[in-house]
């Protein structure tokens, strides 16, 4: 069966949980308002929240609907217009980021990030003009559906509910005022989540960047000593990890930063991965620091 693949938006001023189904964005609601399933409006009020079926509920139901389309045509009434969406993250609010740079030869690093920095796909990107050299990092997440501690390797596997992919980025400047501080104060998950039964290999997939359409930088396949559970399991370790938390990887390809070519004002950038999806979004350059808080100068 082909993966799953949802989205949280928000559509005439509803939010509302979509599946994507040959090329199309389709409204989970009204699939199940026509099909009178079990899980329909009418009898369960909250089936159309994202949060609630995807993280509470486990995704009950969500393969039988897309069972139910076979291989004919969704009904017009139930298509969604992705121009008129507004991209919401899809995982719950405020997860907590654990992020990991895999390398062939050695144990991975990890470290922590900020889960409220990221935004949805197609979110205008506010960049601060006064950094002279931003980079993006592209990556991919895997999205808990569980809440782990000291996880096995085959319970972390398992707690995963699916994936997306994700970009981050770092201000060299302010990383330089202060280490930590600039690094992913930024970024962006989704457009899809993709569920599959199948195991994912990241490594095996292909990452692209690319600026206003053009392929700037691309992952290459380089087999991991570590896969995406084990690093779940690490990440337990005698630690806390809830439902919607992300597991990030990265970076798998890298654009801007010192040496590379300058990501500017009105740039629209993408990250582009294999059987997950296109995120993207357009750079907004914002005001450059001043007042009581500048303790230094950014350059």
């Amino acid at each position: 069966m082909d993966p799953l693949r949802l989205a949280h938006v928000l559509h005439d001023g509803a939010e509302v949980l979509a599946v994507e189904y040959r090329g199309r964005l389709l409204s989970v609601a009204e699939l199940e308002r026509l099909f009178e399933l079990e899980t329909s409006p009418q009898r369960f009020a909250e089936v159309s929240s994202f949060r609630r079926r995807v993280f509470s509920l486990g995704l009950a139901g969500l393969e039988e609907l897309v069972d139910c389309l076979a291989d004919g045509e969704a009904p017009p009434s139930t298509v969604l217009d992705p121009s008129q969406c507004l991209w919401m993250v899809p995982t719950l609010a405020n997860p907590a980021l654990l992020l990991f740079e895999p390398r062939p030869q050695a144990a991975p690093s990890f470290r922590r990030g900020f889960g409220r920095c990221l935004l949805g796909h197609e979110a205008p990107l506010p960049v601060p003009s006064d950094e002279t050299a931003p980079r993006l990092d592209a990556g991919i997440a895997a999205i808990l559906g569980d809440d782990l501690r000291s996880a096995t390797l085959e319970q972390a596997e398992r707690a995963i509910v699916g994936y997306a992919p994700i970009s981050l980025w770092t201000f060299p400047s302010r990383e330089a005022l202060s280490p930590g501080w600039g690094s992913f104060r930024l970024g962006q998950l989704g457009p899809l989540l993709t569920a599959s039964h199948e195991r994912f290999d990241p490594s095996d997939s292909e990452v692209s960047l690319l600026v206003n359409g053009h392929v700037v930088a691309a992952s290459r396949r380089d087999p991991w000593r570590a896969s995406f559970g084990e690093m779940i399991a690490f990440a337990s370790e005698g630690a806390d990890l809830f439902a919607g938390d992300v597991i990030a990887c990265g970076p798998l390809a890298v654009a801007g930063g010192e040496g590379r070519p300058v990501l500017r004002d009105r740039d629209r950038v993408s990250v582009r991965v294999a059987g997950l999806g296109e995120l993207a979004g357009v750079v907004v350059a914002s005001a450059p620091r001043k007042g009581a808080h500048c303790w230094a100068p950014v350059s």
